[in-house]
């Protein structure tokens, strides 16, 4: 059955319900931190966990989501309202809807491998996708004891690292760059991102060796792993930290909004954009662009700029 779509005066009426409940001291609060079907896990305050029923009419709710939850006279929990929300990290399922994934997140590592090679395309895609969602997004190269003798792997410190982004490589096997990855946890609430097959269940499985994280074997035909995690949680990392740990999809689609301005999550392209003759230009063909310019002086990555490009057009 299709879910019920809310009018804007009922999402406002849910909206100031769900805010004054936030102010009342009759009602506890908590962190979501296990959803799967209809089963909602919640650590309040008092680090104490428990199991809530959801009060129809308050849409999606996901893990590292802040909530109010009222006790019943028959002494069961029920989430009633769901606090303002940092970010929403949102991805596109196979037909073309909006997933949120989760919530109150502060870093989005983008996981690639060796093998499978990385697909540039799909990384700016993650990037862009983070920018507008206001996350910070980290690249991660894991099994990097498969490359080659190099010092950067598939361009990706010349191409990225000029931009802001940390860059880090990983390797399960060997423990390298293990300990750095470890230390960049501390004090945030972090997801792994990232195609299967990448190895994010055995970078899971390192970071939580008391957890049972189930790990997919690659197939050899299409190298990609198969889906592993079946339900969202939220790990507190030993180190410090948290992890929401979400169900893997092949081919994960991030969400990108088309009607925030495309440039704008690009870095580069953002900065050079005030420089343009028009306010309004697309960086596309557009006479005394800036952008064009130094994308034809080799200061624009060629690999950026054809990937702004063809998200464009997809967007138009």
């Amino acid at each position: 059955m299709a879910k019920r779509r809310l009018s804007q005066q009922q999402k406002k009426r849910i909206k100031a319900a769900q805010q004054a409940l936030s102010a009342s001291d009759e009602f506890e609060q908590g962190r979501v931190v296990s959803h799967q079907g209809g089963q909602i896990l919640v650590e309040l305050e008092s680090a104490a966990t428990i199991e809530c029923k959801i009060k129809s009419n308050l849409g999606t709710i996901v893990c590292g989501d802040r909530v109010t939850i009222e006790t019943t006279a028959q002494q069961e929990h029920r989430v009633v309202g769901i606090l303002p929300r940092k970010n929403l990290l949102q991805r596109l399922d196979g037909f073309g809807q909006v997933r949120a994934v989760a919530a109150n997140i502060s870093q989005l590592f983008v996981c690639l491998a060796v093998s499978p090679e990385p697909n540039l395309f799909l990384l700016d895609q993650y990037l862009l996708s983070a920018e507008q969602q206001d996350i910070e997004a980290r690249i991660l190269l894991n099994k990097i004891d498969l490359a080659d003798d190099g010092e950067d792997p598939f361009g990706l410190h010349r191409i990225y690292q000029p931009l802001g982004y940390k860059l880090i490589e990983t390797s399960v096997k060997t423990g390298t760059g293990m300990a750095q990855f470890s230390q960049l946890l501390v004090d945030q609430v972090s997801v792994l991102s990232g195609v299967s097959g990448v190895g994010k269940s055995s970078l899971t499985s390192w970071l939580l060796p008391h957890e049972k994280i189930k790990i997919a074997s690659i197939s050899a035909a299409s190298e990609e792993g198969r889906h592993t995690t079946r339900a969202s949680r939220l790990y507190h990392l030993t180190g410090g930290g948290d992890l929401i740990d979400t169900p893997g999809v092949r081919g994960f689609s991030p969400f990108i909004d088309s009607s925030a301005p495309l440039a704008q999550g690009f870095r580069e392209i953002n900065q050079l954009a005030g420089q343009c003759r028009f306010h309004n230009c697309l960086h596309r063909n557009e006479p005394r662009c800036a952008v064009i310019e130094a994308a034809a002086a080799g200061e624009i990555a060629e690999s950026r700029y054809q990937n702004y490009l063809k998200m464009l057009e997809q967007s138009g």
